[in-house]
């Protein structure tokens, strides 16, 4: 009898286990195909060329993953739940829990793959939100690496002040968190502020549009906790205690927001800040929270979910990292963990060349904030070239406080940087409603926009739209090699390349090496 029941208990186990895992795939790669996918920012170089081991994209919470595939031959890969992925270097290895994932043939060339995929799977919303224009017009300024928590009203003026004295423009005034009266109430801290609201008033009259950082943490030992601590409302382990997660505001509970009415409620705090106070967004910041994620009572990916979600009411909304079904409506900052380095350069370019495969078109990328004060005075070369590189990516992002540039030549050169800027921020304005419309991604990676060309490879130069080609400094010297592709190329100042053709290009007083397609 006892051996029968055993029986039957290991059959069950077996089952479920065979249940979780019901759909296994093997898709090969061919010869001479390159893909681009699941990783948004970082953990893998792109194309992928090295083999990575089995990945749950249902509980990473690393950094942002897509369940989305797209090859230099046409095809994508593509998933509506997220999948567990390995890939051995010549063939994925896919399990699922709801479907056979399979390779599908959109096309030919990359272009084809992605807007095939995109229109089938997850096309544009009509009348879909899109992140308000000035985030693409005009730079977007981080206080976070001068004051990383608990900036003051009068620290809040004096950086507005000091980014016009130093000749730099207008922007988006990015507040860090602990500006709430206690963490969790979502309401200004009124010894700080007083009036909320005529602080705004007065940025907006400067040019300033204001965001806040908000996260879903709530103060431990605050009111809040303690009058909700057994209602549900917050995350809690599976032995009953509540999650405290780790952060720069010290150590937290964190809202259950995959609960409706706790979703609700954020929503509706983050709507008077907006309808009330005149906030004009929000940088939504949930990295403390998410080695805790997977105990939340709907799990890591809904919580990550419901998380992105809380920004389509309000278009200037910006995200360290989200998770959603497709094509991506918001700002998102693909943060390093490294500091301002040579070698971040090149892979801020593949981290937005393949953020935009991959339906994240408004993105932009930045250095650890934490760890950047000291790279600025160590390397002011590096600095510029990061400044360069940021001014030409579709959001115009500067954590670095302008006046704390001290060297006379790079401060005139960086400044530069944002004013040449103006022309192509026009551009990017099209783009994005371009982008809202079609799905195409606003920077692009070269073999997307030549497909066949030998492009494949080809991860220190982009696109902007099809009229801009962009070849950043991503090194010491004003000279670099620029491919260019068919067509005939003018740079600012008049010069002509006729493509395909592969030279070298220098350049002199901080410019940096964009040419515009004659067509």
């Amino acid at each position: 009898m006892y051996k029968k029941i055993a029986g039957l208990v290991l059959a069950a186990a077996l089952l479920c286990e065979s249940l979780a895992a019901q759909y296994s795939t093997k898709i090969d790669v061919l010869k001479g195909e390159q893909w681009w996918g699941v990783f948004v920012g970082g953990e893998q170089a792109m194309p992928l060329s090295e083999p990575f081991p089995q990945t749950d994209l249902s509980t990473w919470v690393k950094s942002n993953v897509a369940p989305l595939l797209i090859s230099s031959r046409g095809r994508y890969i593509w998933s509506k739940s997220p999948f567990k992925i390995e890939y051995t270097g010549t063939e994925f290895r896919i399990e699922s829990p709801i479907e056979e994932v399979e390779a599908v043939t959109g096309g030919k060339t990359l272009r084809e793959a992605y807007l095939v995929c995109c229109h089938k799977n997850f096309p544009p919303a009509e009348n879909a939100p899109t992140p308000a224009a000035e985030f693409f017009t005009a730079p977007v300024y981080d206080m976070s690496a001068e004051i990383p928590f608990s900036a003051t009203a009068d620290d809040i003026r004096q950086y507005a002040q000091n980014i016009l004295a130093a000749g730099y423009p207008a922007g988006t005034l990015v507040v860090p968190g602990g500006w709430q009266s206690t963490i969790g109430s979502f309401t200004p801290n009124l010894e700080m502020y007083g009036d909320f609201a005529a602080l705004v008033r007065e940025l907006h009259d400067k040019g300033f549009r204001l965001m806040l950082t908000v996260t879903p943490f709530v103060s431990g030992d605050g009111p809040i906790y303690r009058a909700f601590r057994n209602s549900g409302a917050f995350v809690k382990l599976s032995d009953g205690r509540t999650a405290m997660a780790e952060w720069i505001g010290g150590y937290s509970a964190f809202y259950d927001i995959t609960r409706e009415t706790v979703y609700e409620m954020l929503r509706r705090q983050l709507g008077v800040l907006h309808d009330s106070l005149g906030v004009d967004g929000f940088l939504f910041d949930c990295d403390g929270a998410l080695p805790y994620a997977r105990f939340a009572n709907a799990g890591a990916a809904e919580f990550l979910k419901k998380w992105s979600e809380l920004g389509n009411d309000f278009p200037p909304s910006q995200y360290t990292i989200s998770r959603g079904d497709g094509f991506a409506p918001y700002i998102h900052d693909l943060q390093t963990k490294r500091p301002l380095e040579w070698g971040l350069l090149q892979e801020m370019v593949s981290n937005i060349l393949t953020a935009n495969l991959l339906g994240y078109p408004y993105s932009t990328v930045s250095a650890d904030p934490a760890l950047t004060s000291d790279s600025v005075a160590r390397d002011p070369k590096v600095l510029l070239r990061y400044v360069q590189l940021s001014s030409v990516l579709p959001v115009a992002a500067l954590d670095i406080a302008p006046w704390r540039i001290t060297d006379p030549a790079v401060a005139a050169q960086c400044k530069a940087a944002f004013t040449a800027r103006e022309r192509i921020g026009e551009y990017y304005r099209q783009l994005i409603q371009e982008s809202a419309r079609t799905a195409e991604p606003i920077v692009r990676h070269m073999e997307y926009e030549f497909p066949r060309n030998g492009f494949t490879d080809c991860n220190d130069q982009f696109m902007i739209g099809s009229k801009y080609l962009v070849a950043p400094l991503l090194g010491e010297s004003d000279s670099r090699t620029v491919r260019f592709p068919r067509g005939v190329w003018i740079s600012r100042k008049g010069e002509r390349f006729k493509g395909p053709l592969v030279t070298t290009v220098t350049v002199a007083d901080g410019e940096i090496p964009i040419f515009e397609s004659s067509k």
